[in-house]
């Protein structure tokens, strides 16, 4: 009998959870858990993103830009909520500079990008050369932290109606094109 290893994604930790196992390195030290929000993405109802991006920067408090230097090369994200128990692990991000910062910005290639909306539509979107996250309750390094950070998007679940679409488009009646001169050959 073959031994199937099953990775449900119930395991995966919360933001804001109380469980202290998915909370520290192996060193001990407290992971950053940070919730992103975009109100590009709030706005048109996105549920998840594709995104080609080729440059990454922090904003402080000040408004200062503050580019992640090791971030040298190309990389398609694929981005989905909260909502999924999906999140992104990143150890530029605390290669800054201490202090507090406010927003990620992700810069974008000019192909390659996609939004996908809570109805299960998806949409190119090449028109946006960037893309702001604002950081829920904001992000401060002060130097002595763990090696990496959780990036949590904060995007719009699939409505239910986004499920039964597939079943709606199978019973739905095809409209046939029929001239009058074939109409009145059926009675």
């Amino acid at each position: 009998m073959k031994k199937t290893e099953f990775y449900p994604t119930i395991w995966q930790t919360i933001p804001y959870s109380y469980d202290v196992f998915g909370q520290c390195d192996a060193e001990g030290k407290q992971i950053k858990d940070l919730v992103l929000k975009s109100k590009v993405a709030s706005e048109k109802g996105v549920s998840e993103m594709t995104l080609n991006i080729s440059g990454l920067s922090a904003f402080d408090k000040k408004g200062k830009e503050h580019f992640i230097t090791d971030f040298t090369r190309q990389a398609v994200l694929n981005l989905k909520g909260m909502h999924t128990g999906l999140f992104i692990k990143s150890k530029s991000v605390l290669r800054l500079k201490a202090g507090e910062y406010t927003t990620i910005r992700f810069y974008l290639d000019s192909t390659g990008n996609r939004f996908g909306y809570s109805d299960r539509s998806s949409e190119t979107m090449n028109r946006f050369n960037h893309l702001d996250f604002e950081i829920e309750n904001g992000l401060r390094i002060k130097g002595k932290e763990a090696s990496h950070v959780v990036l949590r998007f904060d995007f719009e679940p699939y409505t239910l109606s986004s499920y039964f679409k597939p079943v709606q488009q199978l019973f739905k009646r095809s409209k046939s094109f029929k001239t009058a001169l074939a109409d009145s050959f059926l009675d």
